[in-house]
């Protein structure tokens, strides 16, 4: 691309002319990120101040020139590429920490603001952000809202998004926004979570922060097979303990890691589990009781604690050094990211394996055994083009049984470009049609971050499956009024924790189902129908445990999304946008959602009330509207 030298002279006049770099060097710095694409921008513009932000913005808009924003470039999915060209926003220096406020636990900071920073300034008040990503040395906040980034700690505590409260953004056309969670609002904050710049830039961040645990438990657990890691996990889950962390690795991974680190782990096991418990003690000492009796019935060979805190800290710096350590075997390593229902990760991860060997690969295997996502470290070179190819062979592949295996090509790296075109695996074409909508109302010009996420072929999407018959007759007359005719609990899964229901079932029939099945919800009882409660905003809480859900737009589409998998970073989240929106934007028909095997906090429906209006719903509303409006229930 040329740049016009009038767009230069005027992104000079706001920046600083050495602010504005557009010589080879530079070019080539910004060239990529931690995935193998490389493209250049043609220039690199240096962020200072958020104030700055939405001038430039304005001006790439008049020239119709795209812009990419980064910040730490960790990602691995190309999300800081630049395949159009256009110019790489360097905001590096946003990453101030603003607030802290220990009274009512909250932080606001700048989204570049390194989680690592964040976390080393809240531990001397005695607290501390729950996102843990692997990365968390280098990566910024910003960055892990931008992708859904989740880490250890996610089965917990969740990932970036249920910690984050509110959010400054500037949109795509340079207009600014403010963004919050609230009862009776739309979840536009959702909404924005994973976009990976595509939708706008966050330029600060409100946080919760949470009370330092004084005293953890923590475990290091050698397995026979990587099965019996999973099972002891689910195991524990059916006791109703939820641990602070649960992360495995196969033997490959353990042995390279312990050459380079020396962190104490066995090389002779099939499988490690790192296990940590922050219950208060009383009941930290009954969880610790029932894994060690766990541990030995899935015929662990040993059960380690690390009971000082040097050795606990060995422990985490060798799971966190994990991608250091297998970089030592070859010139490149790629972090591959895909998740599947907890159940059907043993043979999702025996699966990936016979591609590994069968393509002669060599790679490393962890995972989040709580959750369902893994992380395959393949090590390759990427002069040899023989070598790079099969790489990409590979990848494909792995994330291809994901799919297959009930589960997404991104639990939390994102999409980016490398595995854009994979989005037409996991997705039908209505569904990846309603990505594009939602890019097109809030970027019509399409210049943030673009050619990321949405696949160009739409055509080559997966087939979409045919209705139920439910869902069919709702179809060819939808209202609010039918939609309480879908009034039937689908199915109750304790192996995943899940429920799936459709909208018109009660909060007090589904907690009567679950309450026989021996499990609970988030919800709390009543007469009010799940469509009611979620599309109207009465328990913003819900909003994250949804975990799927199968939609009826005004138009006749059917969109899925997402199912029995703890973590979707492919594509926008879809049920931020129907929540709150009062099926102005279309009608969840079906919730597939988050269960428990010991009753969680369950706090009161919040009140109904008049949908406001505001700019973001003015741009989305168009592409969703409904020929003729409908009554609201």
């Amino acid at each position: 691309m040329n740049i016009p030298p009038a767009l230069l002279s005027g992104l000079q006049k706001l920046l600083g002319k050495e602010n504005v770099l557009t010589d080879v060097c530079s070019l080539l710095l910004y060239a990529g990120d931690c995935a193998p694409a490389q493209s250049r921008p043609d220039g690199v513009l240096i962020i200072r101040q958020s104030t700055q932000l939405p001038a430039v913005i304005r001006l790439l808009n008049t020239y119709k020139v795209p812009f990419i924003p980064r910040a730490a470039a960790t990602n691995h999915a190309g999300s800081t590429a630049a395949p159009d060209g256009g110019f790489i926003l360097n905001l590096t220096h946003l990453n101030r920490l603003l607030e802290i406020n220990t009274r009512e636990h909250y932080a606001v900071a700048e989204p570049a603001l390194i989680t690592e920073d964040l976390q080393n300034a809240l531990a001397p008040l005695g607290f501390f952000y729950a996102p843990d990503p692997a990365s968390a040395h280098v990566c910024t906040l910003g960055g892990n809202l931008a992708q859904h980034a989740g880490g250890a700690r996610g089965l917990k505590y969740g990932g970036t998004l249920e910690h984050v409260l509110a959010a400054d953004l500037i949109l795509p056309t340079g207009e600014e926004v403010h963004l919050e969670r609230r009862a009776g609002a739309p979840d536009w904050l959702g909404l924005f979570c994973g976009s990976e710049g595509t939708l706008g830039i966050f330029t600060r961040l409100k946080v919760n922060i949470l009370p330092l645990q004084k005293q953890l438990s923590t475990f290091l657990i050698p397995f026979p097979a990587l099965e019996n890691s999973v099972a002891c996990v689910s195991a524990l889950a059916a006791e109703g303990i939820t641990p602070r962390c649960v992360e495995a690795m196969d033997q490959t991974t353990a042995r390279v890691i312990e050459e380079f680190s020396r962190a104490g782990y066995p090389t002779d096991a099939q499988a490690l589990l790192i296990l940590e418990l922050d219950s208060p003690p009383p009941l930290r000492a009954r969880e610790e009781k029932i894994l060690r009796r766990l541990a030995a019935q899935f015929n662990a060979s040993q059960f380690i604690s690390a009971d000082e805190e040097t050795r606990r800290a060995r422990l985490w710096a060798g799971r966190r050094a994990a991608y250091a350590a297998m970089a030592r075997l070859a010139p490149n390593v790629i972090v591959g990211d895909g998740t599947v229902p907890r159940s059907a990760l043993p043979e999702t991860l025996k699966q990936v394996r016979q591609i590994l060997d069968k393509n002669n690969v060599q790679a490393g295997l962890l995972f989040h055994a709580g959750d369902g996502n893994f992380h395959p470290h393949i090590l390759f070179d990427e002069r040899n083009a023989q070598q790079a190819a099969r790489l990409h062979r590979v990848q494909q592949e792995i994330l291809q049984v994901c799919v297959r295996n009930g589960g997404t090509i991104s639990g939390e790296h994102g999409i980016g470009t490398e595995k854009r075109a994979l989005m037409a695996c996991q997705y039908d074409a209505p569904t990846l049609d309603v990505f594009a909508r939602i890019k097109n109302a809030l970027d019509p010009a399409n210049l943030a971050n673009p050619s990321k996420i949405i696949p160009t072929d739409r055509k080559a999407a997966r087939a979409a499956q045919p209705p139920d018959t439910d869902t069919a007759l709702f179809i060819k007359n939808p209202s609010a009024q039918n939609l309480k005719k879908l009034d039937k609990i689908l199915e109750i899964d304790k192996t995943d924790y899940t429920a799936t229901a459709q909208a018109g079932v009660t909060l007090s029939q589904l907690s009567r189902a679950l309450q026989d099945a021996g499990v609970f919800g988030i919800l709390p009882e009543g007469q009010e129908t799940l469509a009611d409660v979620f599309a109207f905003g009465r328990c913003p809480d819900f909003y994250a445990h949804v975990l799927g859900i199968t939609t009826v737009l005004h138009d006749g589409s059917l969109i899925r999304y997402g199912g029995k998998i703890m973590k979707n970073a492919a594509g926008y989240p879809l049920p931020r946008l129907f929540a709150g929106t009062q099926h102005r934007f279309g009608f969840v028909t079906a919730f597939t959602f988050k269960i428990f095997a010991v009753k969680p906090p369950v706090r009161a429906l919040a009140p109904a009330e008049p949908f406001r209006p505001d700019s973001l719903y003015e741009k989305l509303l168009p592409h969703f509207a409904r020929a003729k409006e409908t009554p609201h229930a």
